[in-house]
Order: C-alpha cells, then structure tokens, then sequence
C-alpha cells in the first residue's frame, strides 16, 4: 500500500507530516511522491491566509484527479476551521483537523470518519514523536495551542487551548535522539513560550532547555518562533549558560508601528522589542535574529508603514519572512473598516522583502574573516550556529571548523 502526502504551511505543519509518514511506515506503508500513484492522500492543510485555503481545496482535488479510487484525507488547520465545508467537498473520505492524528492510520484503516471536537475542549498532548528533517537534524514539537487572540490570526481556533508534551517525554525523546545521531534538534511550537502551562510542576522552556544541555550526542538546540516579551533576566541568565543554545533568535513581531501593533492585540510595542534585541546582543555577540512581518494590515497608513520598514531597517533583521495581510473570517480584523487593496498590501510586502533580502546579505557579509564551526548537512553546505548557510568541503554530518571568505548572494563560502 503507498501513501502520498502533501504539506502547506508552517514548520509545525511539517512536523506533523513528517510524524504521520513514520507512522505509515511502521504500519507497512511505503511513502511515494505526491504525483505518484497512491492507495491513501493525505493533505496538511493549512489556513493562515485565503491563499492557504485555496490552494488546501485544490490540493484535495487533485489528488482524487490522481487516483479516483485512493482514500482522501484532510487534516490541519484549513480541515478544523473549515470543517463542516470540507466534509461536505465530496472527494474526501476522512477530516482529522488537528488533532486524531497520532491514531490516524487506524482511522484510515477503519474507514470511519474522525468525530470532530471543539478545539477549546482538548487538555492532552497529542504525543507525535520527534521527526528527522536531515542525517544531523531532527524536531521535536514540544506545545500545541495559542491564547493570545492576535485580531488577524485564526490559529488559536484552529489550534485550541494551550498544552505541551510531558517534560519526561521531552526527556525520552531527546535521548533517543541523541542516540540516534541527531546532533542538532529544534525545539517547535505554536505558542513555543508558553511551553508547561497546566503540566504539573509548572515547567518552562527554559526546563526543555536544560534537558537538552545533559543529554549525550546533543550539541546543538534551536528554538522556534518567540515572543518578545521571553527575553527577561532568567531567559538571559538561563540561555548564556547552555551548552548547545544556537545564537539565532527568531522574535516575532509583525509591525514596526506602535499603533498597527496595539490593532492586532499583539502584547508588547516597538520599545519592549527594541530592548529584548539589545539584550539578546549584549549576551549572544553576533547573534541572528530573524522575524515575521505582516504588510498592509487593515488601516495601515504610509505612514505606519514607513514605520516598519524604518524600525526593521534599525534593527537589521538577518532574516526577515514576509507576508500580505489577508482577512480570516471569525478573527476581529475582519470586522474592522480600512481593509487595503491588494495592490496596496503587494507593493508593501515587496518593499519589506527588498528590505529583508539587503539585509541579509549584510548579515552574511559581516560574517566574512570569522572562523565559524559548520555542521554539514549533505556533503558540501550546512549552516553555522547562527544560521548562516555555508558551503563547504566536508561529508554529511561532519563538523567543519571554517573561515568564511566571500559570499554568493546570501551563501558564505568557507574553507
């Protein structure tokens, strides 16, 4: 029996692909190419913006157009806020949304389809086991869930309350990891700093971290996405002393303008920023830090976006991932007046991507003269501490210790 599946979305969205295809496997399944013939489809789907939506609705599709007689499965995010409208598409034989899909090849198996649930009633951790994105690195999804209620975002009701993986399980995990040669793990989640909320004994992030700097064969952690509002004394105290914490902070902020930040009912303003990046650079010299930014939220003036493109220049991002707002229906900021053309918000989100890719090539560039460690993840590139990706000469999963001298594009070249 082969199974094919296809992913949209975010890095967790990945994780969870990645965790299912080595459930099929355990189950006997072979994993072929998603334009290749299969018995099972499976889509990720996912729901962050219209685009997401659409294109999770064609990817389901066609992948009935590819095989009339295979199973059909949706899952993720477009699945759970969508659900009742994708159970109703006619191609589909199962809807996970997310969650089920730790059970989802007896589900397959069973032909019965999944009974959807409010997410806002979960309380476990669905217990997906780590996944292997290269020979060196691994994941490991460590929370699930979202209270914040950011106006644009439709996450916490596709993703439901906060939960988190046991911090003994994060242990076993991490062992086995480290066993199994996978120097290099990222810590991921959806709300990553509100790791332990409701586990007894009131964990932190900073106790996975911890975890991860006393278990064998594991030299290098990173973390996922961030709130500003982590970087206090403990994190800073805590971090500067791990032994495999990688300097590359991705901090989430989305405007540079104080008042497009305070209409997404995001927590904090472009001061509290500006001095969690001070602090960062003060105790990791030479760290990346790298952010999301939404263009032409609803309202958006020039003027605030002249802001942003003005604060993401003061702070020189090392990377930048941009996106046009897009409207979500059920989130606040579709009920708010001032949405901008597309036009408008296309333009805009060129403008920050122009911004993001100078500024990563400076990045890159300030990196030149230093002799940095790479951990090679085929046999020629791989990425520094940092996160600078660099080629060099080296076999998989070696660590070369390099001098960076030149640069092609955002590519460092060592020897």
């Amino acid at each position: 029996m082969n199974v094919a599946f296809y992913t949209l979305g975010c890095k967790v969205n990945h994780y969870e692909t990645q965790a299912m295809e080595e459930l099929f496997v355990k189950a006997g399944y072979s994993v072929v190419s998603f334009t290749e013939q299969a018995d099972v489809y499976i889509v990720n789907t996912c729901s962050v913006t219209q685009m997401s939506d659409k294109k999770s609705r064609q990817m389901l599709h066609r992948a009935k157009a590819l095989n009339p007689n295979a199973k059909i499965v949706a899952v993720g995010c477009y699945a759970e806020t969508s659900f009742d409208a994708v159970s109703k598409m006619g191609d589909i034989d199962l809807v996970l949304g997310t969650e089920g899909r730790k059970d989802i090849v007896k589900f397959v198996e069973s032909e019965l389809n999944y009974h959807h649930t409010d997410p806002f009633s979960r309380r476990e951790f669905e217990l997906l086991s780590a996944t292997k994105d290269a020979r060196t690195r691994a994941t490991l999804k460590i929370q699930d869930g979202c209270n914040r209620f950011c106006s644009y975002c439709i996450i916490p009701y596709a993703r439901g309350t906060l939960r988190s993986r046991p911090l003994s399980n994060c242990k076993q995990e991490l062992t086995e990891l480290g066993r199994l040669g996978y120097s290099e793990v990222i810590l991921t989640g959806i709300q990553l700093a509100a790791y332990g909320v409701g586990l007894e004994g009131n964990p932190d992030l900073l106790d996975v971290l911890e975890l991860a700097d006393s278990t064998q064969g594991i030299l290098r952690v990173r973390l996922g996405s961030l709130e500003p509002t982590l970087i206090d004394d403990r994190f800073l105290s805590v971090a500067s002393r791990s032994a495999t914490l990688c300097p590359q902070f991705h901090l989430s902020l989305q405007s540079g303008s104080d008042s497009v930040l305070k209409r997404m009912n995001r927590r904090y303003d472009t001061e509290l920023y500006r001095n969690a990046v001070r602090r960062l650079r003060e105790t990791f010299p030479n760290c990346a830090i790298t952010t999301d930014i939404i263009a032409g939220f609803v309202g958006e003036t020039e003027e605030e976006h002249e802001q942003t493109m003005r604060f993401v220049e003061e702070i020189g991002f090392a990377r930048i991932h941009v996106f046009p707002y897009s409207k979500r229906q059920g989130t606040k900021a579709a009920a708010m007046g001032g949405h901008l053309p597309k036009s408008v918000k296309d333009a805009r989100a060129q403008q920050l991507i122009q911004l993001g890719t100078k500024l990563e090539e400076a990045f890159v560039e300030a990196q030149l003269g230093k002799t940095v460690r790479v951990l090679l993840e085929d046999d020629h590139t791989g990425f520094t501490d940092n996160y600078v990706r660099v080629r060099c000469e080296g076999e998989c999963g070696s660590y070369q210790t390099v001098e960076l001298y030149a640069r092609e594009g955002t590519l460092a070249l060592g020897r």
